[in-house]
């Protein structure tokens, strides 16, 4: 007995933080998560905003926005393929994941935008290419109308902050002003939150999923406040991308139950200069959900866009051109 006692004092152990203390497990789990994804933890402080954020990688900046009520770590799965070309950046935007709001007094997407551009003028960055999805993607793209000579191509997943797309499942209810799914207050919330995201859910282990409903619960008031900013106070997409030139991959799940599909189209129609990629059986978060196949088409993508200004370069340096 005395031989087996450390093992069984080590399974007390696990068993006692798996079940009921899973904070120290998920920030493991998180911290693996971030080795697989090439990408490490940093911090910086900017404007009295304590920005935490995710880097790793080398070559051209690569800024990367998650969706409301998700954090950095929305990433860490697709720039697994990424980092051998690009320098990732991928924050935690303020008042979501280790991000503090702070005294923030404006959620807007512009102000927002305002501030992740004052805090890549921190990091020293200027010029980059600039991904999003969901919330991420409508700051993104409010970025870009903002500072359209530092934004090399957008990458526009699932992009929110459309006002004439068909309602989906999720904004039907928040039209209803039944309930808003996209705000959680508990565990339930957490998991039907996730039931709208996938189609197919990737496995959360269970100290990772209780650290992240949470901390979100603990948030919900201010998460509420967010939503309401951005959906009602702010600029519609429609007006921010309406002939905007900046190059745009869009790409979107058909199975998106968060934000319809038809908001491809719809962006299609108003930017001058986008492709458009449309997943089958895939839901509101593909860079999650099917992260290789996402990650190829933006490598293609930006590989094309540097042959079609190679081209345009050795046009213009012909003789008599």
């Amino acid at each position: 007995m005395t031989a087996w006692l450390p093992l069984i004092l080590i399974v007390l152990l696990f068993a006692t933080l798996w079940w009921l203390w899973p904070a120290p497990l998920a920030r493991l789990f998180l911290t693996l998560d971030q080795r697989y994804g090439h990408l490490r933890a940093r911090t910086r402080t900017c404007n009295d905003i304590h920005w935490h954020y995710l880097e790793g990688g080398r070559g051209e900046p690569l800024v990367v926005l998650h969706g409301f009520n998700a954090d950095s770590s929305h990433f860490c799965r697709v720039s697994r393929h990424l980092t051998a070309h690009f320098r990732v950046l991928a924050p935690d935007l303020p008042g979501f994941g280790l991000t503090p709001s702070g005294e923030i007094d404006s959620f807007r997407v512009e102000d927002v935008a305002d501030r992740v551009l004052e805090w890549l003028d921190e990091l020293g960055v200027h010029d980059f290419y600039l991904g999003g999805n969901s919330m991420g993607g409508y700051i993104a793209v409010a970025m870009a109308r903002r500072a359209p000579e530092r934004v090399r191509a957008l990458w526009l997943l699932a992009p929110g902050g459309l006002h004439t797309a068909k309602l989906s499942a999720v904004l039907e209810e928040v039209a209803d002003e039944r309930h808003n799914p996209l705000v959680i207050r508990n565990r339930a919330d957490f998991h039907r939150l996730l039931d709208y995201c996938f189609v197919r859910p990737p496995w959360i282990p269970g100290p990772l999923a209780r650290y992240l409903s949470h901390r979100a619960a603990d948030s919900a008031v201010q998460a509420q406040r967010i939503f309401d900013a951005m959906r009602y106070d702010s600029q519609p997409l429609e007006d921010l991308a309406r002939d905007l030139p900046t190059p745009a991959l869009i790409v979107w799940g058909q199975a998106d139950q968060v934000l319809h599909p038809q908001g491809a189209s719809l962006l299609d129609e108003i930017m001058p200069n986008t492709r458009s990629l449309v997943l089958p059986s895939i839901g509101h978060l593909p860079m999650l959900e099917d992260p290789r196949n996402v990650a190829e088409s933006w490598l293609s993508f930006t590989e094309s866009l540097a042959r079609e200004a190679s081209v345009s370069a050795d046009a213009d340096s012909k003789p008599g051109q």
